[in-house]
């Protein structure tokens, strides 16, 4: 009879212990969904009208650094050139001053 006790005891506090962890990684799951939920909405914007979602926002940013590095190409192709040219104006400059230096 005793032993019958023990066993229906420890039953209940098995079954209280796993109702326990399972109400537990219930509410996980529920949170676990709503950040999901969250994240979905960040990157697609499904509740928000007007708003970009965000692969187009990272599209856009893309475009507009590859427009950028273009610019910077272009603008060291035109400090190359000046530099030849500001050589060029620098060794006329020295030998328009040899010439009057020496006669």
């Amino acid at each position: 009879m005793m032993a019958e006790v023990l066993v229906s005891l420890f039953g209940a506090i098995g079954t209280i212990v796993a109702s326990y962890y399972a109400y537990q990684g219930h509410k996980q799951g529920k949170r676990s969904s709503t950040a999901i939920d969250e994240i979905n909405d960040a990157v697609n914007h499904r509740h928000e009208n007007g708003t970009p979602r965000l692969y187009d926002m990272v599209w856009s940013n893309f475009n507009r650094v590859s427009k950028l590095e273009r610019s910077v190409q272009d603008i060291q192709l035109d400090v190359k050139r000046l530099a030849g040219e500001v050589r060029e104006h620098d060794q006329e400059i020295t030998k328009i001053e040899k010439e009057i230096n020496h006669g």
